[in-house]
């Protein structure tokens, strides 16, 4: 099949196969993506740059973890999410994360202030939130440094707060954030895809699905291959592409929420998912209802009979039940359990009783009876 890559494409493929050092491959290979067609007779030509790229990103990876050992950076995730904060230098993340939280970090006109991750605890309706500023991203920043290890510890965050400075070519800066993220392996706002891998199952792979993929079935079988993937059932609920499918099959790629916020909204009109100023405090109330939305968390009181009921409220997972709450509270409180009554949303009048299979919804009140 015709795949009429152009004269750019010729050069990167050169400078592929002149490159020495894993990151120079890389970099090449990223330009080759980049400037590589996008018909549908490319396909596979895009997702095997994926996957050269991601086998080899995995080595960069481990390589600098080698390096690295004995000056790692550890953050204990603290309150009932971890948010980061990130952002190109001079975009305001840390006088943001001074008034959003309880931490004093140093606050200066000059770039690069930030050295080290700084940490912070967020208080919405009582709900203790970790917030992280990381130090600025540039372009290369994935490869260079400790742009590597800072990336390996944003893996396993809650949410990313993206925050642009508006008043200097916003779209810019998101481009290179996002395609930072991108080169170490992580999806910002994308979902994972709904593709599930059971490995360990004798007689070779076999699909489920398999008329959800886009692609010659032969290309896909060559792409399992590469992954190593020798006996498994690939169970597919999607539609997609060879090249998705790539990425889908690619177990080290992350994917994680997002909240664009469009600081220094008292210099500028340009917008974010929200617009902020951190200087006079605009839009600060409703950037911290917008983070705990984005969280895959609810807050519930508890109260004793007869009395009002209790704070702070009790963080919890989306889709919790009387059973969960029960256990955070006190063994006890399971083991003796009778009925609970219940304030709020989920159910249908207040003061109902439920069982612990009840699930609980954002600001509910539960009230626990024991035998």
């Amino acid at each position: 099949m015709p795949i009429n890559a152009g004269l750019e494409y010729q050069k990167a493929e050169l400078k592929y196969g002149e490159a020495k050092t894993i990151p120079e491959k890389i970099k090449a290979l990223e330009e080759m993506l980049k400037v590589a067609p996008s018909h549908k007779g490319a396909e596979v030509l895009r997702a095997e740059i994926k996957s050269k790229l991601s086998k080899l990103k995995e080595m960069l990876e481990k390589e600098k973890q080698q390096k690295t050992k004995g000056a790692q950076i550890s953050i204990k995730k603290e309150g009932a999410a971890q948010v980061m904060i990130v952002g190109m230098t001079n975009s305001g993340k840390s006088l943001l994360l001074s008034k959003l939280t309880n931490a004093k970090p140093d606050v200066q006109e000059y770039e690069f202030t930030t050295k080290d991750p700084e940490i912070g605890i967020m208080n919405h309706d009582g709900v203790l939130i970790q917030l992280v500023e990381m130090p600025a991203i540039y372009e290369d920043f994935a490869y260079k440094g400790r742009g590597p290890l800072l990336f390996s510890i944003m893996r396993n965050a809650d949410l990313i707060l993206v925050v642009l400075d508006t008043s200097h070519n916003p779209e810019k800066q998101k481009e290179i954030i996002f395609n930072e993220f991108d080169k170490a392996q992580i999806r910002l706002g994308k979902d994972r895809p709904r593709i599930k891998i059971k490995k360990g199952f004798e007689g070779g792979v076999s699909y489920v699905g398999e008329e959800l993929i886009k692609a010659d079935m032969e290309d896909v079988k060559k792409l399992v291959f590469e992954k190593h993937l020798s006996n498994a059932i690939i169970e597919i609920s999607e539609p997609m592409t060879l090249e998705e499918l790539e990425d889908a099959l690619n177990q080290s790629t992350a994917y994680l929420r997002c909240l664009i916020v469009g600081n220094k909204s008292d210099l500028s009109s340009n917008k974010g998912d929200i617009l902020v100023s951190a200087k006079d405090g605009t839009g600060l109330n409703e950037l911290k209802k917008k983070i705990y939305e984005q969280l895959d968390i609810i807050k519930v009181f508890t109260k004793t009979p007869g009395k009002k009921k209790d704070h702070p409220p009790i963080a919890l997972p989306k889709g919790a039940t009387i059973r969960f709450l029960s256990q955070i509270i006190h063994k006890d409180f399971y083991k003796k359990f009778k009925f609970a009554r219940v304030w709020g949303k989920s159910v249908k009048f207040d003061s109902a009783s439920v069982g612990l299979g009840h699930k609980l919804a954002d600001d509910d009140v539960v009230e626990f009876h024991l035998k």
